[in-house]
């Protein structure tokens, strides 16, 4: 009973934390760039799953769909986001190459692995990689064109480097996510899912202090 009300605790944390990111957007929205509108939506979407997932959950209903919803919309904003904001001429082909994997993939999976109706693992691995993949690249990106004095000045620095720690501290959970979510027990699965949520929250800051240090003349690098 105590782990349950650790891991209560800490999905509570994860859903209460967004709204640090939340209503930074809401107050800077109207002077906010396509780059952090698209961010703006992505934790508008996220909260939105939060509240139609506590909904099921508290009549016991399957959360699945709302999972892979999310983690769906989740690569689709992100890749938009990358493309806009961090990758600028050749830079660009990541994205392609990006969803060049994961189109055929979440078809493959959907059709021939798990449908919608089960807990998508294998795409949000391969959601993780690609995600990864993009945010080495503006790593390195943001090094070659910012000095660094200045780097920790600009607010997409910050996101990405939200979108870059939880993707990496996340990868192996997912990986072992079909284990986790459906073969232990519910009281396991939700403390090991935790890590998860402890993910969420430090991402969630990152997003709210790269929001909150935004300046429309230095966003877009």
């Amino acid at each position: 009973m105590e782990s349950v009300k650790i891991a209560e605790i800490i999905r509570l944390a994860s859903n209460l934390s967004l709204l640090a990111p939340l209503s930074i957007y809401f107050a800077r929205m109207r002077q906010a760039s396509r780059e952090v509108h698209i961010i703006g939506l992505l934790i508008i979407a996220s909260g939105l799953c939060d509240v139609v997932g506590f909904i099921l959950f508290s009549k016991h209903q399957s959360t699945v769909v709302v999972f892979n919803a999310y983690y769906f919309i989740l690569f689709l904003l992100l890749t938009w986001f990358y493309y806009e904001a961090l990758f600028v001429n050749t830079r660009r082909f990541m994205v392609w190459i990006g969803l060049a994997v994961y189109l055929p993939s979440f078809f493959l999976n959907t059709v021939y692995v798990q449908n919608f109706s089960q807990y998508q693992t294998l795409m949000w691995v391969i959601t993780a990689i690609i995600m990864i993949m993009y945010s080495i690249a503006y790593f390195f990106y943001s090094l070659s064109t910012i000095t660094p004095t200045n780097l920790f000045a600009y607010s997409l620095v910050w996101i990405n480097m939200g979108v870059m720690i939880y993707f990496c501290l996340s990868l192996f959970l997912f990986v072992l996510g079909n284990y986790v979510l459906t073969k232990l027990d519910p009281q396991t699965s939700a403390l090991i899912w935790s890590t998860h949520n402890i993910n969420n929250i430090i991402k969630n800051i990152l997003f709210a202090v790269g929001l909150f240090t935004y300046r429309r003349n230095v966003a877009s690098l």
